[in-house]
């Protein structure tokens, strides 16, 4: 079986202007991430979550800094972004807010 995960290119994201309007940051302890693939891919699923602007993930620290609009998306929003980043029967991914700043 081929690994899903292989070769996942970071998105790049324009936020819309709604989105930039208030920044709020989350900080995630993310679970069962690898590679810098696996980043990638949870990197990817958060960025494409409407109210979300920015995002850096460490695969080898399992964190992650997200940036985003708390009156667009809440924080729990956030971790099930990450759950669906995984969920392709290799890879699961969970997550938990550790530090909200908003």
């Amino acid at each position: 079986m081929e690994d899903p995960c292989r070769d996942i290119a970071p998105l790049e994201k324009q936020p819309k202007s709604e989105e930039q309007v208030r920044q709020d940051t989350v900080y995630l302890s993310i679970s069962g991430m690898n590679c810098g693939n696996c980043a990638n891919r949870v990197r990817n699923a958060l960025l494409t979550t409407y109210g979300v602007t920015s995002v850096i993930v460490s695969h080898t620290d399992g964190l992650a800094e997200v940036r985003y609009n708390s009156s667009l998306v809440p924080a729990e929003a956030l971790i099930g972004s990450v759950r669906a980043a995984g969920g392709d029967g290799v890879h699961n991914y969970d997550a938990a807010v550790m530090l909200q700043d908003s």
